[in-house]
């Protein structure tokens, strides 16, 4: 196993790779700690099940948020504003379409990067930023941290946590925003299975939570000829993802933590291009800074973290 330092346009590239397998994991620490590019390998067979343009041009500075770290909120504050412990605090609107405050701090930001490490079992960075609670809206401090290990065993490790490096308490949430593919195929290929109990209703005017209705996708939900974009509850019990093509014979894996402060929600969203599926780990419904839903509150001195692992099989 072994780290690779590159360039992608005017980002400084950090490349994890299995020589063996053709395993490797693109990151871009300068724009937010994402993953430019994920290859794993089943059978001898390579699949980049995360990519964007080669050309960095194309890329630009990822305004999609493609693979970018949600914190300390995912999804929208409606009007970037709420109340918490008396106070009333206004965020930026920075999804004026929506007038909304959406996806936290984090996704565009530097981190530094702090430890790497290469072994025969692993190769793997990790990443810090520090937030000084300068973020309008936002007076708290806190440190933000990714860890990658990419593994010989062919799966992906992925840690973020969080450090409250304030005095008060902080409310916190937390989401992941990967688009998977699986080349080769198309959406129309696939079945996705997922432990939702709930589809969350948005109204179609701000996507703000309007309700819920009964959802039941751990038996598998066929997407050929079908849409997915919503936001889910999940079950008491699930705690993985799949993505699975019987024409190619491959299953894309993601694995999550579960319980207070870990994965409780997903969006599912199938692209346009019917070629990639954003299949999105979050820890607190849309708006849970006023609703509350999934909202966690950190303590000073206390860590906030959670785990992904995506595989193929």
């Amino acid at each position: 196993m072994k780290i690779i330092k590159s360039t992608y346009g005017s980002y400084e590239s950090y490349i994890l790779q299995n020589p063996v397998t053709g395993d490797e994991v693109h990151i871009l620490p300068g724009l937010g700690g994402i993953i430019r590019q994920l290859k794993l390998s089943k059978e001898n067979q390579s699949f980049a099940v995360i990519d964007t343009p080669e050309d960095p041009a194309v890329f630009g500075d990822n305004p999609k948020y493609g693979s970018a770290f949600l914190f300390p909120w995912p999804s929208r504050i409606k009007d970037g504003v709420y109340a918490y412990q008396g106070n009333t605090y206004q965020l930026p609107i920075n999804e004026p379409e929506k007038q909304a405050a959406i996806h936290g701090i984090v996704h565009h930001e530097t981190f530094e990067v702090v430890e790497e490490w290469s072994t025969v079992a692993s190769a793997g960075i990790r990443l810090r930023y520090q937030h000084d609670g300068s973020y309008p809206g936002y007076p708290f401090p806190f440190q933000f941290e990714i860890r990658y290990d990419l593994l010989s065993s062919g799966k992906l490790d992925i840690s973020p946590q969080a450090l409250n490096t304030g005095t008060e308490p902080m409310p916190v949430a937390l989401g992941w925003h990967p688009y998977f593919q699986l080349p080769g195929g198309t959406v129309d290929d696939w079945t996705i299975y997922f432990p939702a109990k709930n589809q969350i209703l948005l109204d179609d005017e701000l996507m703000m939570p309007a309700g819920v209705e009964p959802f039941e996708a751990t038996e598998g939900y066929k997407l050929k000829g079908r849409s997915l974009d919503a936001i889910y509850e999940l079950n008491e019990g699930g705690y993985l993802t799949q993505l699975v093509s019987a024409k190619q014979g491959v299953t894309l894996n993601l694995e999550y933590q579960r319980g207070e402060g870990n994965v409780n929600y997903q969006v599912v969203y199938t692209f346009p291009d019917r070629e990639r599926v954003a299949m999105e780990p979050l820890t607190a419904n849309v708006d849970a800074f006023n609703n509350g839903e999934g909202l966690f509150i950190l303590k000073p001195e206390e860590v906030y973290q959670t785990t992904y692992q995506v595989y193929l099989s």
